[in-house]
């Protein structure tokens, strides 16, 4: 993208920080936020390369005169379920592409049919959704034929202000649906308990517990897949978050999305990670015939820092922009998915991955980060 200016919505939180790090040497940036402060403050930081802009979301000029000029308009930005549509239209009216570490469903349902001709709008670039959806086909690649696959997302860390209310919105949003299952093309109830134990190597801790939960980007990945039974499930470690959210899911949906329960979900993550080492988690199983025999496999990515991966996903999308396909999509149908993944492991290091797989192939050098 010689010559473009890339737009940075919310370039100075954790998200947007890290998209701007990784392009800053690479691209023309422009900077936005409401505090404009904090945004000079972090192009200081990237060597005053930056054209920097202070932006109010919710006033049209000021979003339609951020995206004017710009190539391709990211926005890392949140709520991501409150914001909706409102970036990608000013985008797309002055001219530029789109791309959204979030969006999800809601956005992709506004924008079907509204993307001009040529022009490029990608959705879910995050890690959940985005590595999420993309992860688990690298280990199907290795299989002839996936009868079964079992895929798992969860970690350990304080939740923002933000990403507590994007949560509670996604509950009533159409992101997916608790203690629901895939089979044979359709969306059916799970006959397993709300709450397993589960016991796995690739598990940091034991005692963890996986709730099943089926999102719409799994319901893509069997279909695309054509796997006949698929599970999705979120994973937990120290209990409160669980709980509280349990508590959360078990009230009326107009309820749910209030300053008490975002205040809630944001303490009873601070209390799960107390005195402990925050990480993210992405795990596949899958069993299929692989080889020409019947094989069980399993693969894990575990990160850090949930902010920093997603970051990581939403550049490399850029950097490649001009090779994915033009249209509105989902980034986990369009990526390539070892490209993108050997991407983030050298841009974060501590960054664990295996998939897999038998020496000698060829994702065999990501494996040298299994611990």
């Amino acid at each position: 993208m010689s010559g473009a200016l890339i737009g940075l919505v919310g370039a100075y939180g954790s998200v947007g920080r890290q998209v701007a790090q990784l392009l800053a040497p690479r691209l023309a940036l422009r900077l936005g936020g409401r505090d404009r402060q904090q945004a000079e403050q972090l192009n200081q930081q990237l060597g005053a390369c930056a054209d920097v802009r202070a932006l109010d979301l919710w006033d049209e000029q000021s979003l339609a005169s951020f995206c004017a000029g710009c190539t391709l308009v990211i926005n890392c930005a949140g709520p991501s379920y409150r914001i909706l549509d409102r970036v990608a239209r000013a985008a797309l009216a002055a001219g530029a592409d789109y791309l959204d570490v979030g969006g999800d469903d809601p956005v992709h349902e506004r924008l079907a049919g509204q993307v001009p001709a040529g022009r490029r709008v990608l959705l879910s670039a995050g890690m959940l959704p985005g590595l999420s959806g993309v992860f688990p086909r690298l280990l199907a690649q290795s299989f002839q034929r996936v009868d079964e696959m079992r895929c798992y997302a969860g970690g350990l860390g304080r939740l923002s202000v933000t990403a507590a209310e994007d949560f509670l919105l996604s509950l009533g949003n159409g992101f997916g649906q608790a203690q629901c299952g895939w089979r044979e093309g359709q969306v059916v109830r799970s006959t397993g308990s709300a709450r397993q134990p589960l016991q796995r190597d690739w598990l940091p801790v034991a005692g963890g517990q996986a709730y099943p939960y089926l999102s719409t980007e799994q319901q893509r990945l069997f279909s695309d897949l054509q796997v006949p039974h698929g599970q999705g499930f979120n994973l937990f470690e120290g209990g409160q978050l669980a709980a509280t959210l349990q508590r959360i899911q078990g009230s009326a949906p107009e309820a749910r999305n209030t300053p008490q329960n975002i205040a809630a979900l944001v303490q009873a993550s601070a209390l799960d990670v107390a005195g402990r080492r925050p990480y993210q988690l992405l795990a596949v199983e899958v069993d299929g015939l692989r080889d020409g025999r019947p094989q069980q496999a399993s693969a894990w990515l575990r990160a850090s820092d949930g902010s920093r991966l997603t970051g990581s996903v939403a550049a490399f999308c850029a950097l490649h922009w001009q090779q994915l396909p033009p249209g509105l999509h989902y980034a986990a149908q369009v990526l390539d998915a070892q490209a993108c993944l050997e991407q983030v492991c050298q841009w974060l290091p501590d960054t664990r991955v295996s998939l897999g797989h038998s020496a000698g192939s060829p994702l065999a050098e990501l494996e040298e980060g299994v611990l």
